[in-house]
């Protein structure tokens, strides 16, 4: 039998080029087409309803062109998204500082299913189907924690049927189940779209920048707008803004001890003061302790993975433990902002008589919780109040959802699952853990080994914090720890791409291509 002439490669590999630039070309037409659509509209509402939301939908509009022509643009959005715009409008002395919308609805489309930041997750998953499906490429890959991701998922659906079976409030139930959601889609989407090493420098440069703007707002809050008056301000800022600024001094951390990407260093030590000064305002005491874990965590794995490091690591650690317990022995009684860390460190273990109230109101809840627990072995279900053997007192006014989601975050997760999702909940997480242990050993790019060594770590800081401060609900925490396990997912494909030649790729591509067509 005759065989079939070989096409050289450079040919194959041209033309291959050729049709995926007129696949793509087309389907960005279609996109646009899409927009032009949707401007008459937009000028519509603009005047029936005002011109300022005119302005935020071109604004919308501009980033829907991005996403359509480029994917990764909407990542990068989200991200900016996660780091800057509160869950909650940012309230100083009680009046609204700024309207964002993009946790919230504007009034008057309040009560829709889905928030804004949903919408957006969810166009550009569209877009990005839309892309692989006219390159005839795979629409979505899932990675190795896609099965923990889909087995804790299954155990959410299973208690969102029977939360709605045993008369949980509709509404309730969806507000509690989004965290989850946003955390699984968060990861599918820094898997999917996160390719290369600069996508990574360049979130991790977001990170830097974002806590420096937000860490700039905070100095702003506490020294001009309170005058530096904190005694009728438990917080400043949102609860979870701390623990963005912890993950920042993190970083810096694990810059100086592993790798030194001096551009990004210098960076992150010009915003530290303005971080530690904020952070220390803001006042939330868990986030003192996950970071002091979380260095821990990173201290270890840095052991592990660099062996010649090891004497400066010991003797750093030495001078960090000395240093540290001199601070805290000399500040930790003082009721100034100065002692404000070595207070919070203490009182974890020793509660100030001052924070009676905050203490025993967590220790009420978690009491009840637990309560929960034994009379639901099989879990709750969603959308039901939990039981109070022991009644808290009445802060409706304050927190509208207080005896639907608690403080203890970790808890609600086994309230509302039960054993068996409670479970799945801690082995996502040990999967999480372990895939980036191994990971980070594996590595040989000093970078993206930090990088590993990071993730893990702030997965720790995580739960910590989830035991106290409302942590798995906070929408932007979860797509953030979302994000970064998506990344860390990616981070040996990336340095296996890019320690091979872009033109040894192309052609091996090409080569698989003509042998699939002539087999």
């Amino acid at each position: 039998m005759k065989s079939m002439p070989v096409l050289p490669t450079y040919l194959s590999a041209s033309t291959l080029a050729k049709e995926q630039k007129r696949n793509d070309m087309l389907l960005s037409i279609g996109m646009y087409i899409l927009v032009l659509i949707a401007t008459p509209l937009l000028v519509y509402i603009g005047v029936k309803i005002g011109f300022s939301y005119l302005l935020g939908g071109l604004a919308v509009l501009a980033i829907i062109g991005s996403i359509s022509t480029w994917p990764v643009t909407g990542f990068f959005v989200v991200v900016t998204c996660t780091l800057l715009i509160e869950q909650d409008p940012l309230t100083i002395n009680g009046v609204p500082a700024y309207f964002a919308y993009v946790f919230y609805w504007p009034p008057r489309f309040t009560g829709l299913v889905e928030r804004p930041i949903g919408f957006l997750i969810l166009f550009i998953f569209f877009v990005l189907i839309c892309h692989r499906f006219v390159r005839r490429e795979r629409l979505l890959y899932g990675g190795g924690l896609f099965w923990p991701f889909l087995i804790f998922m299954l155990c959410v659906v299973y208690g969102v049927v029977h939360g709605i079976i045993s008369g949980g409030d509709f509404k309730i139930i969806v507000l509690e189940v989004r965290p989850f959601e946003y955390l699984f889609l968060a990861y599918l989407l820094a898997y999917n779209l996160v390719g290369s090493k600069k996508h990574i420098r360049l979130f991790f440069w977001l990170v830097i920048i974002c806590a420096g703007i937000k860490s700039l707002q905070g100095v702003y809050i506490y020294a001009i707008a309170l005058h530096g008056d904190l005694a009728d301000n438990h917080q400043i800022m949102a609860h979870e803004e701390s623990f963005f600024f912890v993950a920042l001094l993190l970083l810096i951390v694990l810059f100086s001890m592993h790798y030194r990407y001096r551009a990004q260093l210098y960076t992150a030590l010009a915003i530290m003061p303005f971080t530690v000064i904020a952070t220390v305002a803001n006042q939330r005491r868990a986030d003192y302790v996950a970071l002091l874990v979380g260095v821990a965590v990173a201290w270890i794995l840095v052991f592990v993975v660099k062996p010649k490091a090891r004497k400066g690591l010991v003797i750093g650690m030495v001078v960090f433990l000395i240093l540290g317990s001199a601070y805290v022995a000399a500040f930790y009684k003082s009721t100034g902002s100065l002692g404000e860390p070595a207070h919070a460190v203490v009182s974890v273990f020793h509660p100030d008589p001052t924070e009676e109230a905050s203490n025993l109101y967590r220790y009420i809840e978690d009491y009840d919780l637990k309560f929960t627990v034994r009379q639901y072995p099989m879990g709750m279900g969603f959308g039901k109040e939990f039981l109070q053997p022991i009644p808290l007192p009445n802060i409706l006014v304050l927190d509208p959802y207080y005896l639907y989601i608690p403080h203890n975050t970790i808890y609600w997760v086994w309230m509302r699952l039960g054993p068996i999702g409670y479970a799945a909940f801690w082995y996502l997480i040990g999967a999480m853990i372990v895939y980036g242990c191994m990971i980070a050993r594996r590595l040989k790019d000093q970078y993206l080994q930090m990088v590993a060594i990071f993730i893990v770590s702030v997965i720790f800081m995580e739960v910590v914090v989830a035991y106290a401060d409302y942590q798995l609900f906070f929408y932007r925490n979860v797509i953030y720890i979302g994000m970064l396990v998506g990344i860390l997912m990616r981070l040996l494909a990336i340095e296996k791409k890019e320690s091979t030649p872009e033109h040894e790729d192309t052609r091996s591509s090409a080569q698989l291509t003509l042998s699939h067509r002539r087999s």
